[in-house]
């Protein structure tokens, strides 16, 4: 079977940007480093913005799908978030570095900025667990959980942890603050 062209051009296009910065995505770059013929990307995408609006449903596609598969197995709170946490920083590196690119280029009320704040980590997924467990005030226990995990990306992704060397013992380091937050807020 073969691959979708519109999942191909938006995977490349998470790549572009986050090798080359957002101002390098163009149609014609996504067309060469697909060794497509030229205007390819523009017959699926005929704006710049219909092909950032793919990247940014591609890095939601790809959280979804991914948390999903982890949410299948039994774990704890903590073990599942440092496991998704872990599993972007060593799968999906490039699409974290593309998000940030592009939430710092796109204007913050814009439908592309909102849709990129919500790809990676989910207030409607997280709100569930602090209700469950009657935390007084779900949404700002969920909000401040979502922060913290932005935090920790941000930190191993792009921030001071960056140039540390990704490994086994990253998922425990990761485990740390997750763990001291729920258990603060009565989650655990």
């Amino acid at each position: 079977m073969k691959p979708d062209r519109r999942a191909l051009m938006a995977a490349s296009a998470v790549t572009i940007i986050a090798e080359q910065g957002p101002r390098a995505l163009t149609h014609r770059a996504v067309d060469q480093s697909l060794e497509l013929p030229a205007g390819s990307t523009s017959y699926y995408f005929r704006t710049r913005e219909a092909l950032l609006e793919a990247t940014a449903l591609h890095i939601v596609h790809r959280s979804r799908s991914t948390f999903d598969e982890l949410h299948e197995r039994p774990s704890d709170p903590t073990a599942l978030t440092a496991e998704y946490l872990d599993d972007l920083l060593s799968h999906r590196r490039h699409e974290l570095i593309a998000r940030y690119a592009l939430l710092v280029e796109t204007p913050r009320d814009s439908a592309l900025h909102q849709l990129l704040e919500g790809s990676v980590f989910s207030l409607e997924k997280a709100r569930p667990v602090f209700e469950t467990v009657g935390v007084d005030d779900p949404d700002v226990s969920a909000a401040n959980f979502l922060s913290l995990l932005e935090g920790l990306i941000f930190d191993y992704c792009l921030g001071s942890r960056s140039r540390d060397p990704h490994s086994s013992e990253t998922v425990r380091q990761l485990r740390i603050p997750i763990d001291i937050y729920l258990r603060g807020v009565g989650v655990i």
